[in-house]
């Protein structure tokens, strides 16, 4: 057997959960791959993969040697691309996804300037607003924007911050109570963001004391993407909270104002993801550097306060 070839189809299999999917990948027949797990099996003197026809799982023998197999192929991916790159620039194709309100607003400039600067990569952007599995869609990077991440075998990068104002329309504004504190958005129509962590969860810090308070708001519109909230906020249909970048340009027009500057809300932050074996490849790393330099330089969405 090739063992090297043995190893690759091993891990691929232990990604995709299935020999079908690790064959495909590896543009293989399913014989073919399955004969490379006999041998390395056979070599071993262990069976690595339990299979029955339902599901597919790892035995104990094969989780220990996953996590080993991936060092090596991780290692020996990462020399073989250093040697392939001496003298040049990083190369090959790089599939991102990110969200399409921050993919639109702020990802797609600096993807021009990064190809300007690494003219042997490419980029395979996709925008959603869904959460993306990395591994089974075969991303190399997800951008993420949350408050915190959720735990993953999954590399993270904390690449920048983004901050939050409460908005609404004149309109809306003048035909409903006022707000003076957050407790007050409870008796509002609030536009609510579905991919949130808790959708409808707002946090606040008072600017009395410095303690966080969490409301619980309510309302009408539910969606997943910033952009579309757009619209609806200005034909003052309700009131949300939302990043500054979304919305500076419709404040700054004197379409939206923003409110409760005093109470600052939690911030957004913005994660890089990679899958474990191939966040040190260098043209992950590559892009991953220069997607944090740019984005860092280019925050300066700080929302107004009083």
């Amino acid at each position: 057997m090739d063992r090297l070839r043995g190893l690759e189809c091993f891990r691929k299999i232990a990604e995709r959960g299935s020999f079908a999917a690790a064959a495909r990948d590896l543009n293989m027949s399913p014989g073919a791959i399955t004969k490379q797990i006999n041998a390395l099996e056979d070599m071993l003197g262990v069976q690595l993969i339990s299979r029955t026809t339902r599901r597919l799982s790892l035995t104990e023998a094969g989780e220990t040697y996953l996590g080993r197999v991936s060092l090596i192929l991780d290692d020996m991916d990462d020399a073989n691309e250093t040697v392939r790159d001496l003298g040049q620039g990083p190369r090959g194709c790089v599939r991102i996804a990110a969200p399409t309100s921050f993919g639109v607003l702020k990802l797609a400039p600096v993807i021009g300037k990064l190809l300007n600067a690494h003219p042997d990569l490419s980029i395979d952007l996709v925008l959603d607003d869904k959460f993306t599995d990395i591994i089974d869609e075969g991303f190399d990077i997800a951008l993420r924007v949350s408050e915190t991440l959720a735990d993953s075998s999954l590399m993270s990068r904390r690449i920048c911050s983004y901050s939050r104002v409460l908005v609404a329309s004149p309109d809306y504004l003048a035909s409903h109570p006022p707000i003076t504190c957050p407790h007050d958005l409870l008796d509002h129509d609030c536009i609510l963001f579905s991919s949130a962590q808790r959708t409808g969860l707002w946090h606040f810090t008072s600017p009395d004391d410095g303690a966080e308070m969490a409301i619980e708001v309510s309302g009408r519109y539910r969606v997943n993407s910033s952009l579309a909230m757009r619209d609806v906020l200005t034909a003052g249909s309700g009131i949300t909270l939302t990043p500054w970048l979304v919305v500076e340009d419709l404040v700054a027009r004197g379409e939206l104002v923003c409110l409760l500057t005093e109470y600052l809300p939690r911030s957004l932050n913005l994660y890089a993801l990679s899958a474990p074996h191939r966040h040190k490849l260098r043209k992950i790393r590559t892009v991953t550097d220069f997607l944090a330099k740019e984005l860092r330089l280019e925050n300066r969405d700080h929302a107004p306060t009083e």
